[in-house]
């Protein structure tokens, strides 16, 4: 065990293993701060709205019932949309610390640090294979 880490640290693979964690560290920060977490939150919102409002229905033969069901349905999604955005107002109020935008933050960064490490691993495979 000792040999092979010893042959690992003479091969100069601990400078590669700290470009990557720069790489990651870089990735984040740079996520991290041009994010814009109210587009990602509202892009969020609609798709659930999406998801948990129900579609059209049967009954709908004439234009009248359409346009009735069309603002039952605009009446719900909106609806919805409040009690969301008024259950994170709660949540930021209730944690302070753990603000829902910069959760959205912390997750992108995070996302964007794990896509550049699995791009960097991914090229210096490649270069590696080349030789």
């Amino acid at each position: 065990i000792l040999k092979a880490f010893h042959r690992h640290w003479k091969s100069g693979t601990r400078t590669t293993m700290a470009d990557g964690w720069i790489i990651g560290q870089l990735a984040f920060i740079y996520a991290f701060n041009t994010v814009k977490p109210a587009e990602i939150v509202d892009k969020l919102i609609s798709i659930v709205i999406d998801v948990v409002t129900p579609g059209r229905g049967t009954g709908e033969s004439s234009w009248w019932m359409r346009g009735l069901r069309s603002l039952e349905q605009s009446a719900e999604r909106t609806r919805r949309e409040i009690d969301i955005r008024s259950d994170l107002r709660r949540w930021d109020e209730e944690f302070p610390f753990i603000h829902h935008e910069l959760v959205v933050r912390y997750l992108v960064g995070a996302l964007a640090s794990t896509a550049a490490l699995l791009l960097y691993d991914r090229a210096r495979w490649l270069t590696s294979r080349k030789r």
